[in-house]
């Protein structure tokens, strides 16, 4: 699930470095995906050291008669990213997806006068920004998809503890 750069990009490596991955918007385009045969595996967040458990998909798990075949821990550090140029006094907006922006609560709580808006996915918040040409604004979201989206970090590991992880599933048809 996610956009080029998201964790789960890093968790699907991890299981097989070599595959090639197909990104899906939602979590519930995975489960699709899987069922139909599009692709073998789909890899999911199931829960997170700071954030905690990833309730849409326990709830998907039981919906779907795919049985769990791997899991895979995947380190989490997380950036404020912007275009290159801005800065950190000049970020109105922050963007990212709600696991993560409850794995950076401490630092959002330092910024004053910043709307911070869940989106869909880490990567997908840095993609929307470099695509937008969003001076104003800033991603929470992987150092890869920093690069992959020509974004420049305004602050590094921001999340609330160093040993943020998070725990993957892997699921298959069988």
């Amino acid at each position: 699930q996610g956009e080029p750069g998201a964790f789960s990009e890093a968790a699907s490596r991890r299981v097989n470095a070599e595959a090639e991955l197909v990104p899906c918007k939602s979590f519930e385009d995975v489960f699709a995906a899987v069922e139909s045969g599009a692709v073998v595996f789909g890899v999911l967040p199931i829960e997170n050291s700071i954030g905690g458990s990833i309730h849409r998909n326990f709830d998907l798990l039981l919906e779907h008669d795919l049985p769990i075949v791997g899991e895979v821990e995947v380190p989490v550090v997380h950036h404020l990213l912007a275009l290159p140029g801005s800065t950190l006094q000049g970020i109105t907006r922050v963007y990212s997806h709600p696991q993560a922006l409850a794995q950076c609560d401490r630092f959002l709580r330092t910024l004053t006068g910043v709307e911070i808006t869940a989106t869909y996915d880490t990567a997908g918040s840095a993609k929307m920004i470099a695509d937008g040409k969003l001076r104003d604004a800033a991603a929470i979201a992987s150092a890869r998809a920093g690069e992959l989206f020509g974004l420049s970090p305004l602050k590094s590991s921001i999340q609330d503890f160093d040993g943020n992880v998070t725990r993957f599933l892997v699921i298959g048809r069988e």
